[in-house]
Formats: C-alpha cells, sequence, structure tokens
C-alpha cells in the first residue's frame, strides 16, 4: 500500500505539472500549432499546443493526410502506450480529482468500452469528412471546461462589469447550453464511476490503446503470486484488473498497480 500511495502521489504531482505545462499561455505563440499527446483544447486562452484530435478532424475536413499528427501519435504510442492518458492529460486528471468525491464506485459493463471506438470511427472521422464541420470539437466536454466556460465567462465579465461590448456573448446558444449540459453529465458520472469520458467517448484513448500491446513500455504478471493479497482493481483509476490482461487497451499505463502482488513494468518490445 505504502508503494501504491507513493506512486499515486508522484503521478498526480506529474499529472498536475503537465497541466500547466500544455496550458501556460507564454509559449503558445511558438508552439500552438503543433499537437500534444493529450486532450487538450486548442481554444482554451491558456493552451500551448494544438488538440491532435481537434487537428485530426482538421485534416479530414480540408482532405490533407495528416503525417506529422500520426506520426507524433504513433510514436508517442509505440513507446508507452497509453501512459501519456494516465500522466500528462489534463481532462484525466479533472476526472480523477472527481473520482475522489465518493469512495464507492459503480461498475461500468465491459461492453461499452468499445464507444470510444465509435467516438473515434464515427464522430471523429465519418461526420466531419461528410458535413465538413468538427462535430466532435463541438460536443467535447474538455473543450467546454477548458475553452467555453472561461470564454463566456471573460465576455459576461466585459460586459456585465466593466460595460464594455463583447462579440462572443452573441455567439451564446443553444449549443453552448448542450456543451454545458454534456460536461454537467461528465462530471455527474466522473463521482461514481472511474474516468467515464476515458474508458468509453475519448477518442485519443482508442487511438493510443490499440499500442498497449506493442509498446515498449509494458506490464507483466507472475501468474504464481497469490491474487488475493491485493485487490488491483481497487486501485486502478480506469477500474481494471490488470491481472487479467497486462496488455487492456484499457490501461492507462499509471503503474499504480505495481503495489499488487507479481506485477511489474519494464521497456521491452511488447508482443504483437
Amino acid at each position: 500500500m505504502f508503494q501504491y500511495l507513493t506512486v499515486r502521489t508522484k503521478r498526480l504531482y506529474v499529472q498536475a505539472l503537465a497541466a500547466l505545462a500544455t496550458n501556460s499561455y507564454f509559449l503558445a505563440p511558438y508552439l500552438k500549432y503543433l499537437p500534444c499527446p493529450s486532450l487538450n483544447c486548442y481554444a482554451c486562452p491558456l493552451a500551448v499546443f494544438a488538440c491532435p484530435i481537434g487537428s485530426l478532424q482538421h485534416f479530414v475536413i480540408i482532405g490533407l493526410f495528416p503525417f506529422l499528427l500520426l506520426g507524433l501519435l504513433a510514436l508517442v504510442g509505440s513507446v508507452v502506450g497509453r501512459w501519456s492518458c494516465g500522466y500528462i492529460c489534463p481532462f484525466g486528471l479533472f476526472q480523477d480529482l472527481l473520482a475522489k468525491a465518493r469512495r464507492r464506485k459503480l461498475s461500468l459493463p465491459g461492453w461499452m468500452t468499445y464507444g470510444r471506438y465509435v467516438s473515434l470511427a464515427v464522430v471523429t472521422l465519418a461526420i466531419p469528412a461528410v458535413f465538413n464541420e468538427p462535430w466532435f470539437c463541438k460536443l467535447c466536454p474538455a473543450g467546454t471546461l477548458e475553452a467555453g466556460i472561461p470564454i463566456v465567462g471573460a465576455a459576461l465579465f466585459k460586459v456585465k462589469v466593466l460595460g464594455h461590448y463583447s462579440q462572443f456573448l452573441g455567439m451564446v446558444g443553444w449549443m453552448f447550453h448542450l456543451k454545458l449540459a454534456l460536461l454537467a453529465l461528465t462530471v455527474l458520472a466522473a463521482v461514481y464511476v472511474k474516468r467515464p469520458f476515458c474508458r468509453i467517448l475519448c477518442p485519443l484513448g482508442a487511438i493510443f490503446g490499440l499500442f498497449n500491446k506493442v509498446s515498449i513500455l509494458q506490464l507483466s504478471v507472475d501468474r504464481g503470486c497469490d491474487p488475493s493479497r491485493a485487490d488491483c482493481r481497487k486501485v486502478c483509476p480506469v477500474d481494471i484488473d490488470i491481472r487479467k490482461d497486462p496488455s487492456s487497451p484499457d490501461c492507462v499505463r499509471c503503474l499504480q498497480c505495481l503495489s499488487c502482488p507479481g506485477v511489474s513494468s519494464s521497456f521491452t518490445k511488447g508482443k504483437p
């Protein structure tokens, strides 16, 4: 348990530093058009990098192949799998913090985790290709939290307090209220279910999860250890028992399961 607390504490520090680094504002003029390997909204006033899912939709809409973007995602995925989901994604950190609000969690049926592949194939790729609109970005709760609310909040302050005109208030309509409702549902779900957005809807998690079996960073399990000595599922932020499948695409490589008997990590070539 001490080892679990140490890993969890260190991971929290890394998550916080990553959130600050990707939303530090001052480097934005130089790096704003480079995608980062985490779900961080490009429209956020403090965002330094571009969101990889927003960038992917952009290339789908204009009909160009995103060589740099897919190369970056493949490089990160082939080395560490979904590690960036567990350590550097700001919206993942947000859900982890919400999960602390309640100890008893509800379990999701396994079939729901396929939702993120539907999100990737349909909402991120197919619909933007047909309608030429980045619909995942329009509905993304991370975008609402990081960009929509700050932008509209700043506009309200400018108009109501300072008495100045703001064009952004004229853009507030049914779509913004729908985005707020989706964010509210995500927040409510994250209190009762561990990382629901990451497990069910995140297209970036779907991409990185495909690399878990072949990435250099691998988890291994000693089958001879007594499984009753620790509850691996309890310490997992995505509610899986890593001993059943160390290469599971659901695993975010948080490494908190290293506190479980027989679970270890290494940088070796994964098995296809």
